[in-house]
């Protein structure tokens, strides 16, 4: 029943890059739990289908990977650039560990250890980058004025404490997607024929569509005045309530500076690129475009079936492995569909 490896290659590449395009909207939509975690599990586990169909190949991961950059920059031109940093990051970790190290089942742990963890330190950074110490400070003095309320004195820092919960929590699941990933060939084997008694043409599930935004040098222009009213006319020999108030403007426009001057920089760089790049992936990235109606109407059938049958993580874990299902087995006819 197994399709040839550059069909399956071609459909868990669409997959990838539906989940980065639409699949957290879909899912939204449905009222799925734990959507950011899943659809990050979802990258992390279509590295690890896409070295099993491809008999481990780096080049095969690093192709999907940049397809999936460009289907990326296609459907979503206003992801940020650390959306494209992550998926960049985790498949050149897939690439270069899935590939080369053995056994099979370490690298997978390894990968999924290391590209969740990522992640995770991602979004602790930007908070240090726009932040810096302040806003671990103020949680902590939050905190220990809680604690203090209830007549609890401590020295520790909540803030660290907050931080590494977190960093654990991420660290976990990425071992728990790198046991899935040697599991889930498997799985996919024993559930194929299930899957494929499905009626896959149901109604399609609508993410959030945002509308086109009017106007949009205004915005710009107004953070401007604001980044360079705060540093004219701010500060100096201020001190107690005015340095509180300066420190709060000058990390606002720090804030509104990355998000409405440097970041449209570094995507209009990232979009240059890839509009570079899809020349001469003008064809796959086309073939990835057009199966996405396909993908977004399996969501619904396939999320109905496994709800009628399992509940809480259960019903989750069903509707990745059905999802999987059509990416690797040739239940819809895809066969023509080449990357």
């Amino acid at each position: 029943m197994m399709a040839n490896t550059t069909g399956a290659v071609f459909r868990i590449t669409a997959l990838w890059a539906f989940s980065e395009c639409a699949l957290g909207g879909v899912m939204h939509a449905l009222k799925i739990p734990f959507t950011g975690i899943i659809v990050g599990g979802f990258s992390v586990l279509s590295i690890g289908m896409l070295a099993h169909v491809s008999g481990r190949s780096a080049a095969a991961i690093l192709r999907a990977t940049l397809l999936v950059v460009l289907v990326k920059a296609v459907v979503s031109p206003h992801s940020p650039p650390t959306a494209y940093l992550a998926v960049g990051f985790q498949g050149l970790a897939g690439a270069l560990i899935l590939s080369r190290v053995r056994p099979f089942a370490l690298a997978a742990y390894l990968f999924g250890f290391l590209a969740i963890l990522e992640s995770a330190l991602q979004k602790i950074l930007v908070l240090l980058l726009f932040f810096g110490k302040s806003l671990f400070e103020a949680f902590d003095l939050f905190a220990g004025g809680i604690l203090d309320d209830f007549g609890i004195h401590n020295e520790v820092s909540w803030s660290v404490v907050a931080a590494g919960c977190y960093i654990a929590l991420y660290a976990a699941w990425g071992l728990v997607l790198g046991y899935w990933i040697t599991r889930l060939p498997g799985q996919l084997e024993r559930r194929a024929a299930e899957y494929a008694l499905l009626n896959l043409s149901g109604e399609t599930v609508q993410a959030p569509v945002q509308g086109k935004k009017k106007n949009r040098w205004l915005m710009p222009l107004l953070v401007l005045v604001f980044i360079v009213s705060v540093f004219l006319f701010a500060g100096g020999k201020a001190s107690g309530a005015q340095k509180a108030w300066y420190a709060v403007l000058r990390t606002a426009a720090a804030l509104l500076a990355w998000f409405f001057l440097l970041q449209p920089v570094v995507a209009w760089f990232i979009h240059r690129w890839a509009a570079s790049r899809s020349a001469s992936e003008k064809g796959a990235v086309q073939q990835i475009l057009a199966s996405m109606p396909e993908w977004q109407a399996s969501v619904g059938p396939i999320y109905r079936h496994v709800a009628a049958k399992h509940r809480g993580w259960r019903r989750i874990r069903a509707f990745v492995i059905g999802m999987f299902v059509l990416a690797v087995y040739d239940i819809r006819e895809t066969d023509g569909q080449q990357l």
